[in-house]
């Protein structure tokens, strides 16, 4: 999988959007150098420091062009600049810069580059867009590498994971409830975890849920619409519960969390818990894709071991550190 990154160079002032004069920087640094201090640096600490205060952020996005990645692109920059990693094999973009993210040498070489000071990363490969092997190689090692050259240029990282990573035996899971995946995906990603906080400790690794949003079809709504308009009957489980969550939501959640000094793990999903074929229909429904009859109900533990069921996330530590909502999907839905 080839990554390339194109800069754009449209600023704000700082995070906030307020201009601070050099004796507040100052001041604000002090402190902010204080209460990193008093923390040591734990894992599963936030700081009232905020890195608007003493500087315009310059974001580093993996998986731009993704779902999550483009709507991540668009709130971060109303914060500072953005420089997008994208597929390149699929961009006919002479201004990309080519960036396999399993290559750690080209990884250091395009990060040290941009030296941003934020890098969030959303780049994976999820199931049904390649083989194991190749899950490992970028969830796992490309995580690595990512970590890697984050710590060489003293960037906050930002990292996104999954609900996947535990066996959906104990849900809700909390934030520090240990991985215990199933599944190639789900140890690929577990062990990305690993790697990240190995390499960075001060990182934070964000495990969210099912992705939507209703200015655009998510991957699996169109996928299921796809089947469905060809006449394809569509299985989907109605025993695997999880905690769907609006894009734009954890896109702003992520860009606060590189505003903070919060590191460890930390659960980001919707507060409404659905089954999957719960969840499917809504989203058909919502897209106007007539389904009556053309969805089937199956048991994910009638079919196979390693589909975990219950892996519903408590994002209430979230909710209170961000100050966010996150909403479920009827809330949501009748919002419009």
């Amino acid at each position: 999988m080839n990554v390339g990154v194109r800069v754009n160079t449209s600023s704000v002032i700082n995070a906030r959007g307020i201009a601070t004069s050099s004796k507040g920087i100052a001041a604000d640094f002090f402190w902010c150098t204080v209460r990193w201090l008093a923390a040591g640096s734990r894992r599963g600490v936030a700081s009232s420091c905020t890195m608007g205060s003493m500087h315009e952020p310059r974001f580093l996005i993996t998986g731009a062009h993704g779902y999550l990645g483009r709507a991540l692109a668009s709130v971060a920059a109303q914060r500072g600049s953005v420089t997008s990693c994208v597929h390149s094999s699929s961009l006919d973009d002479s201004d990309a810069v080519v960036m396999d993210i399993g290559d750690a040498d080209a990884v250091s070489e395009v990060v040290a580059s941009v030296e941003p000071t934020v890098i969030i990363h959303t780049a994976a490969v999820n199931p049904g867009q390649g083989d194991d092997a190749e899950m490992f190689r970028i969830n796992t090692s490309g995580s690595h590498n990512v970590a890697q050259a984050a710590v060489a240029v003293d960037a906050r990282l930002v990292a996104v994971s999954t609900d996947i990573v535990h066996d959906g035996t104990a849900g809700p899971y909390g934030d520090e409830a240990p991985a215990t995946p199933i599944n190639g995906y789900g140890r690929s990603k577990a062990e990305g975890e690993e790697a990240i906080l190995g390499s960075d400790p001060t990182a934070v690794v964000v495990r969210t849920s099912l992705m939507y949003g209703l200015g655009e079809m998510d991957r699996g709504t169109r996928g299921f619409a796809e089947r469905v308009i060809a006449g394809e009957t569509v299985s989907l489980f109605s025993d695997v519960m999880r905690n769907p969550v609006r894009v734009g939501d954890l896109a702003e959640a992520l860009v606060r969390l590189a505003d903070s000094e919060y590191s460890g793990f930390l659960n980001v999903a919707g507060a409404q818990a659905l089954s999957r074929e719960e969840f499917g229909r809504r989203m058909l429904r919502y897209w106007g894709v007539a389904s009556d009859g053309m969805i089937e109900a199956v048991r994910a533990q009638d079919i196979s071991d390693s589909i975990p069921v219950d892996v519903r996330l408590d994002s209430s530590r979230a909710e209170e550190l961000l100050g966010m909502r996150f909403p479920g999907v009827d809330e949501v839905l009748r919002a419009g």
